[in-house]
């Protein structure tokens, strides 16, 4: 599962791999306000598994925090990319 920072909107969508990716507006982390979060699980919940729901619901803490995997240019804009296994 692949969330994205950065993006211009929110949404979850599936890449055509199948894997969940989820896209958070610039205005996140750190520091994501609770309203910001609670629209990402309401998103979420709509496209996401039980599982996978689970899987972000754990990793919110370093979704607050930052803690990326990588840090992406495209056009001028900077993508903050997190990797979130099922299992985190």
């Amino acid at each position: 599962m692949l969330v994205v920072q950065g993006a211009s909107v929110t949404a979850v969508v599936r890449a055509s791999t199948g894997e969940p990716v989820i896209l958070l507006s610039e205005n996140g982390h750190p520091g994501m306000l609770e309203q910001a979060l609670l629209d990402m699980v309401k998103a979420a919940s709509v496209v996401l598994t039980e599982r996978e729901l689970r899987a972000v619901g754990q990793a919110i803490p370093r979704l607050r925090a930052g803690h990326a995997d990588a840090r992406v240019t495209v056009d001028g804009e900077v993508l903050t990319v997190y990797r979130l296994s099922g299992d985190d």
